[in-house]
């Protein structure tokens, strides 16, 4: 159904499937749209070339759609006229899906009336729900990757397609490289994460309150995706955490999201000197935590780009995500893997990675 609507939506109002590859005019552009519809990792990723889009049309109108689980990423970007939210009818906000869509609509509506020139996908491969979005904003130029082999009927959501990425580019790049299709060569490269006085003043009093600050700070970031197989043991977070703790010369802190309190509670409770802990209430708070820290230590994902983004140096625990393709941007990191799964690497890998950051002086400021 939801793959429908867009092809019915398309004959009705154009009564043709597909259209030319248009040429580019860069003079008509008053008004961008950015449209990445994805997670966290992959919004943060993006914002090197939502900065280039700024520099190429200092004048120009740049709004950003994303869903709400990654609003944060955004706000307050000073590239950024205008953010754009809606919920995915999977996250659940809305007891029926049919209402998650109509709000949908109903966002996609606000941007059809402000008359956007040109919209650009990023997600990482053709995806036919974010080319639907960029065809939705009614764009006169509408630039995302080419619809290929099954996905080839919704080739008119872009008329400036691009086509395959490269092998092994990392996703700031291959978001960058999109840009050459609209004749942009020379990158910014820098991500973005914008925090505001609020967000560090909260920070600031966390630390105070917890004694933590004087002395180099590591965090060490629970997460998991466990339907994805990613996940590392409890029982090693517990031995980690005990070695830290017990090591002279830094201070510690735990710090988990709300989806991992429970998990986060059996950890805690079996250390004999647990950390400070940090349940981030908010991405903004998270952020503003880990930019106090010297070294972040965690699995790939979207909290270790968050990190990146604000430059604390990071250990990076890979499974089957693609380091090449993946890996910390822009910030002092080391990446462990060990096959497919981060469950293989082991503490002791972890620890002289440590030791390593400590006897290279590779610690951030905080």
């Amino acid at each position: 159904m939801k793959k429908l609507i867009p092809l019915l939506y398309y004959r009705i109002f154009w009564n043709r499937w597909s259209e030319p590859d248009r040429n580019f005019a860069p003079e008509q552009v008053k008004k961008i749209l950015v449209v990445r519809n994805d997670n966290i990792g992959d919004v943060v990723c993006t914002t090197p070339a939502i900065g280039t889009l700024r520099r190429h049309f200092p004048r120009a109108f740049i709004a950003v759609l994303v869903c709400r689980l990654t609003e944060a990423v955004v706000t307050g970007n000073p590239d950024v006229d205008r953010v754009y939210v809606y919920d995915k009818a999977k996250h659940g906000r809305y007891k029926s899906r049919w209402t998650a869509w109509r709000k949908q609509w109903q966002v996609i509506r606000e941007i059809q009336r402000e008359g956007f020139d040109l919209a650009v996908g990023f997600r990482s491969k053709f995806s036919s729900p974010q080319g639907w979005l960029v065809f939705s904003s009614r764009a006169p130029f509408r630039l995302g990757h080419r619809a290929e082999g099954k996905e080839k009927k919704f080739a008119f959501f872009y008329n400036l397609p691009v086509g395959k990425r490269e092998p092994e580019i990392h996703e700031v790049r291959r978001s960058l490289h999109m840009l050459r299709r609209i004749g942009i060569e020379d990158f910014e490269s820098d991500l973005c994460f914008p925090l505001g006085p609020a967000e560090k003043d909260r920070a600031a009093a966390f630390l105070r309150e917890h004694g933590l600050g004087e002395r180099p700070l590591v965090d060490v970031h629970l997460t998991a995706r466990r339907e994805e197989g990613r996940s590392w043991p409890a029982a090693n977070y517990v031995e980690l955490l005990t070695r830290l703790t017990q090591r002279p010369g830094i201070d510690c802190l735990f710090s988990f999201g709300p989806d991992q309190t429970e998990n986060a509670r059996k950890i805690l409770a079996d250390l004999k000197q647990p950390p400070p802990s940090f349940c981030s209430p908010s991405l903004k708070e998270f952020a503003a935590i880990i930019a106090r820290c010297n070294l972040m230590i965690t699995l790939e994902g979207g909290p270790m780009h968050v990190g990146a983004a604000l430059g604390t140096p990071l250990l990076a625990l890979y499974g089957k995500t693609d380091p090449a393709v993946w890996h910390p941007w822009g910030c002092p990191h080391r990446v462990l893997r060990r096959g497919r799964q981060e469950s293989l690497i082991t503490v002791a890998e972890v620890w002289a990675e440590v030791e390593g950051f400590l006897e290279r002086g590779e610690f951030g400021d905080g």
